[in-house]
């Protein structure tokens, strides 16, 4: 087993924890283990091992600057002015903050930007994987998880129609700048579009079982139709890496 499958192993580990942490799970030190592999700082840490490991410790910092940085101004942007999101506001859940916004979260948008990015091979293909992301979560963490609130209830399941252009305006914001300060091109990395579709999956289920059934739905069918794409795309260029 060589690096690049010890970091994808971490990376599927992670999906594994993560899809567990949906089951109710009363053992302490069991509960504490899956608390901490299915964390946002455990993801955090999977993605730095894996884009080191994946595109080099300069294109891997570079990303890590412009997904961290752009990300930030943008949810500036948007806890203070509703641009380009919407108007929301983070709860006391989510920790500590600057100008209002997590702390982590822009580390949390450099982490799933990569990931997607892998998966898709292609900068717009996966600014689009990002918005097909949010449309599985965003319900259930502004709904009944309670991590951030929308001002005003939108129309899907209470998220707002600007929000989903927004994701794609900040992916394709921090996208964009990394090409052209790496040079980088992205091929379809058949491990990494394992990864996002069990992440998305685990998303899914975590829909269902907070009895989000219609997002659960909703999410299944916005994948089938993504994956659609890039598998259509992928047979179209030719080009994977394993």
């Amino acid at each position: 087993m060589n690096r690049h499958d010890i970091a994808w192993a971490l990376a599927y580990i992670y999906v594994v924890f993560f899809a567990l942490s949906n089951i109710p799970i009363t053992m302490g030190w069991v509960a504490l283990i899956v608390g901490f592999l299915s964390s946002p700082l455990f993801f955090i840490i999977v993605y730095l091992t894996n884009s080191i490991i994946n595109l080099g410790i300069r294109k891997s910092l570079t990303f890590l600057a412009m997904a961290c940085s752009i990300s930030f101004i943008f949810e500036y942007l948007g806890v203070n002015y509703g641009v380009p999101f919407g108007h929301y506001r983070y709860t006391i859940a989510m920790g500590p903050e600057i100008l209002g916004v997590p702390i982590y979260i822009p580390f949390l948008w450099a982490a799933l930007g990569y990931f997607t990015m892998e998966a898709a091979g292609n900068y717009y293909l996966a600014a689009i994987g990002m918005v097909a992301l949010d449309a599985a979560f965003d319900p259930l963490l502004s709904g009944p998880v309670g991590l951030w609130r929308w001002m005003e209830k939108g129309q899907y399941f209470g998220v707002p129609s600007t929000n989903f252009l927004g994701w794609f305006i900040v992916s394709i914001a921090f996208y964009l700048p990394f090409k052209l300060l790496t040079n980088y091109k992205p091929t379809i990395n058949n491990k990494a579009l394992i990864f996002y579709t069990t992440y998305y999956a685990s998303w899914i289920l975590a829909d269902l079982t907070t009895k989000l059934t219609q997002v659960g739905i909703a999410a299944t069918a916005i994948l089938t139709t993504y994956l659609t794409t890039l598998i259509i795309t992928q047979r179209l260029k030719g080009k994977t890496r394993n």
